[in-house]
């Protein structure tokens, strides 16, 4: 049997990519968008979302932008938004089952969009958690 490599090990591996939102640029519109471009093709496994300070009435969702898509035209990855204005400093986990448009190419894009009123919103971090895809599973 052929020793396994690192690559061959990495290929199967989840990977994790956050996008952190500091202090009160959480509260800005403006700072939501494009987070991630796919170096390989990927499928989204999981999404988490924690914030320090809740805001007004804000909601969070991800999307999935392809070739020349502007952002907030995209397709939504999650099946309803995150409620970003409930408890602060609790994670809120959403996996496969609350996910929709989980399939990424090499190019497309992931992006944050907000909604409702941001006012407060601080410290909001988000993690997707992908998987190569077509790579098969060595656990």
């Amino acid at each position: 049997m052929p020793p396994i490599t690192y690559v061959q090990l990495e290929n199967k591996d989840m990977q994790s990519v956050t996008e952190r939102l500091s202090g009160t640029n959480a509260a800005t519109a403006g700072n939501y968008g494009v987070f991630f471009v796919a170096s390989r093709p990927y499928e989204v496994m999981e999404i988490r979302a924690v914030w320090s300070t809740a805001s007004t009435s804000g909601t969070l969702q991800v999307e999935r932008l392809t070739g020349t898509t502007a952002e907030g035209a995209g397709d939504s990855v999650l099946t309803s938004t995150i409620n970003i204005a409930g408890t602060a400093n609790t994670v809120v986990e959403r996996k496969t089952t609350a996910l929709q448009n989980r399939s990424l190419s090499t190019g497309d894009r992931l992006a944050l969009v907000d909604g409702g009123t941001l006012t407060n919103q601080a410290n909001l971090v988000v993690t997707v958690l992908l998987k190569p895809r077509g790579k098969g599973d060595y656990k």
